[in-house]
């Protein structure tokens, strides 16, 4: 009898153990249930639920009862009365499916939507990029445009400071045979051969004996005022109403060698020689490095005095200054162009820089052609 009571109670506690397994599922009932209000007979019948009606199984955790929820009302049932549903089961993998699918989805979405991005990133980097690209071709382009420009203007400029000196130069020349003409007419000239009174091949007679003549040489500054200056000051004499531009950092570099001083006149072209204007006017002394800075946007070129012994005077009322020493005048035929260019870095401001001196015989070291080609007055006028 032993064996058969372990038998059934082993047979009891599977069966338990496996409707256990169905807590919390719907199952379904084989016959009409009868719902109580505990887990036994002796309870009150609650509800009744039709044979094939699925419930909501709570807990199978009483023995032969379980606890189901059938619409608004909770009770307890016979557990041997539920039965898996098919169609539950089906459905609940259908719906598992479903949401793996959706899960598979999403996350393919999730991975298309980001290669989108990429895509989308990649393609505006490149955009970018070609944006710069063409900017900065744009911007050399605009700067060699700029530059050729400039060229042409400053070779056109030069063209005209070349015939501008070359009309001075004969308008001087004219003067000078006028003045040679002139000189000549009003001179008194025998028009007869001078016969000599003095006997010659050994004559005893003797002529009345000349006079002693006296030669002197005559300083023609002895009127004018010496001046001393420190380098970088403007001439007493100067009349130039100087001009800056503190926006600009720009700067003409003049170093002068030790066989002068110079003072330099810096001109502002305009459209004709007519409109040049002169911005600055400089003494500098020999051995000497000066900066000319803050130059207004313009062409420029300089007239130089060169020499020593720096003297100054009023004619007429106009102030005049000049060297009595070793003095040479010169007006330069470069073209400094203050300009400021556009470049693909930036903006460009551009400096120059000059070096003058004389040579030790008190030349300037180039060909004659260009050795003193203006004159003081030349250099004098404003």
């Amino acid at each position: 009898m032993k064996p058969i009571f372990t038998f059934i109670l082993l047979l009891v506690i599977t069966f338990s153990n496996s409707f256990a397994q169905t807590s919390e599922r719907y199952l379904m009932s084989e016959r009409k249930l009868e719902v109580r209000s505990g887990p036994g007979a002796n309870y009150n019948i609650i509800a009744e639920v039709p044979k094939g009606t699925q419930v909501y199984v709570i807990s199978s955790d009483y023995g032969d009862w379980s606890t189901v929820q059938h619409k608004n009302i909770n009770g307890f049932v016979l557990t041997t009365l539920l039965t898996e549903d098919s169609r539950i089961a089906d459905a609940e993998r259908a719906a598992q499916a479903a949401e793996a699918k959706k899960d598979a989805a999403r996350a393919a979405a999730a991975k298309a939507i980001a290669s989108a991005e990429a895509a989308k990133k990649a393609a505006e980097e490149a955009a970018r990029k070609a944006i710069a690209e063409a900017e900065r071709l744009k911007r050399e382009a605009e700067a060699q445009e700029a530059k050729a420009i400039a060229d042409a203007e400053a070779a056109k400029r030069n063209q005209a400071v070349a015939a501008r000196r070359a009309a001075a130069e004969s308008e001087e020349t004219r003067r000078a045979v006028e003045e040679a003409n002139r000189r000549a007419a009003n001179t008194d000239l025998a028009s007869s051969p001078i016969e000599s009174t003095t006997p010659s091949y050994g004559s005893s007679s003797r002529g009345a004996a000349a006079a002693p003549m006296a030669v002197t040489k005559e300083d023609k500054y002895s009127s004018w005022e010496k001046k001393t200056y420190k380098s970088g000051s403007a001439p007493k004499s100067s009349s130039v109403k100087a001009k800056y531009d503190y926006k600009l950092d720009n700067y003409l570099k003049i170093n002068v060698g030790k066989n002068t001083e110079v003072v330099v006149k810096l001109y502002q072209m305009g459209k004709t020689a007519a409109d040049d204007v002169c911005v600055r006017e400089t003494y500098i002394k020999s051995n000497t490095t000066h900066y000319i800075k803050n130059i207004p946007a313009g062409e420029y070129y300089a007239k130089i005095a060169y020499g020593k012994d720096w003297r100054e005077t009023e004619k007429n009322g106009k102030k005049y200054g000049t060297f009595t020493q070793n003095a040479l005048y010169e007006k330069g035929q470069d073209i400094l162009d203050f300009n400021p260019v556009k470049t693909s870095k930036g903006i460009n401001i551009p400096s120059y820089t000059l070096s003058l001196d004389l040579l030790p015989n008190g030349g300037l070291g180039y060909g004659n052609e260009d050795q003193d080609n203006i004159d003081a007055d030349s250099f004098n006028d404003q």
